[in-house]
């Protein structure tokens, strides 16, 4: 796949991974965003920058796995809208107690159109490693499209139990327990 004409090279997955984290930190740490009185304002500013850098429907997809194929267009596009919205509600919380946890970007692996960049977050007693699985869009945008957690991908981790559910139900009983699921957190 030939590079979008103007698309500068040299903007590696390492520096748009960093732009994004930084640009999710911000928001952290930004005063008007602070506090319960402003917590649907901030929330709605770390969604933006999370849907700049991830992409939430090829983890979406990829989480699904062999089962995407056989869906319609409409089945894939709930699917994609609930699948995102259990993604934020699970783990916006977890990046909402940010308490200046320091990132350390340790290693970039790079092949064709795909990348990993591995990454530490320190916290006062415990180092997390962080791996963050990329793609180059064919605008030359590199888009997360899974994360490893402490060895644990989280596309494989849903995978596995979309799969489970959908050997004991079918596929409209699966949409609704994330509707139910997403529902009680919301």
């Amino acid at each position: 796949m030939a590079p979008v004409p103007g698309y500068a090279e040299d903007i590696s997955p390492r520096t748009q991974l960093e732009a994004g984290i930084d640009a999710i930190l911000g928001v952290l740490k930004d005063d008007a965003f602070k506090g319960e009185a402003n917590t649907a304002l901030r929330r709605e500013a770390l969604r933006k920058k999370i849907y700049e850098r991830f992409d939430l429907e090829k983890m979406s997809q990829f989480s699904l796995g062999r089962h995407w194929r056989g869906r319609t267009d409409e089945e894939r596009q709930t699917f994609v809208e609930l699948f995102s919205r259990l993604l934020e509600e699970t783990y916006v919380g977890k990046i909402e107690s940010y308490t200046d946890e320091k990132v350390e970007f340790v290693k970039e692996q790079v092949r064709n159109d795909k990348a990993q960049i591995d990454t530490k977050i320190f916290t006062d007693t415990i180092e997390i490693p962080i791996d963050y699985r990329m793609y180059r869009t064919e605008a030359g945008q590199w888009m997360v499209y899974d994360i490893v957690v402490e060895g644990v991908s989280l596309v494989a981790n849903y995978r596995s139990q979309f799969a489970r559910m959908l050997e004991s139900g079918s596929f409209e009983s699966m949409i609704q327990e994330l509707e139910q699921k997403t529902a009680s957190n919301g």
